[in-house]
């Protein structure tokens, strides 16, 4: 199943690469980079200009190589344009049932957000198997850990500051996986087109993570 798929993808390398307000022209050369680094997991985010087209022509870049998700998901209608689109996922920033129904109907991956014991078990109970725990950046790791206490069964992928001096923090309290956005696809960088840069910052991102697991 294509869910299993994604899962799996989102484990190996432990980090999601969020795309925002990206250039159209920079897209296929911002992920091919991304790609190079080992980044097999990539979220084109809903508030982005024309996200439907960057989906298809990221899936049509990629074919299996590339699990590519739809983020910022506020609606079942926006889901559904998402998925018919083409993504192999779909994430939000808040925890909606009636999203996360249509989006197992369709028998793709949801991650909706959440921020507490509460909405997490929510979540679980709608059969939800990854969380977003958003803003993961204010909420802290201290706070990644007390969540995980009376939860352990929880996949929690915390999104919303992380960067190369917490990830490897946040992967040894816990964390499923991260969300990486502004750190990971810096305008700067993108801008001057310094794609090998680009890629070796993926690379770190992933060995920085890695490196928690194991300590």
């Amino acid at each position: 199943m294509k869910k299993f798929e994604v899962i799996n993808a989102i484990r190996d390398t432990g980090i999601i690469a969020i795309m925002r307000g990206v250039p159209h022209d920079c897209l296929l050369p911002l992920a091919d980079a991304l790609y190079q680094g080992g980044i097999r997991v990539i979220e084109v985010t809903a508030n982005s200009l024309d996200h439907l087209s960057g989906i298809r022509a990221l899936n049509a870049h990629f074919g299996s190589r590339m699990q590519i998700g739809a983020g910022t998901i506020l609606n079942p209608v926006m889901a559904q344009l998402a998925i018919d689109a083409g993504a192999d996922f779909i994430l939000a920033p808040d925890f909606n049932p009636a999203v996360v129904t249509l989006v197992h109907e369709h028998q793709r991956l949801m991650i909706p957000g959440i921020a507490t014991p509460s909405e997490a078990m929510q979540a679980h109970r709608l059969g939800v198997d990854l969380l977003k725990l958003f803003p993961a950046g204010a909420l802290g790791i201290a706070y990644l850990k007390d969540l995980l206490g009376p939860l352990n069964h929880a996949a929690i992928i915390p999104v919303g500051g992380i960067n190369q001096g917490n990830v490897q923090a946040f992967s040894r309290a816990g964390a499923f996986a991260v969300g990486v956005g502004g750190e990971l696809t810096r305008r700067k960088v993108v801008e001057q087109e310094d794609w090998t840069a680009l890629s070796a910052l993926a690379a770190r991102f992933i060995q920085e993570f890695a490196a928690g697991k194991q300590s």
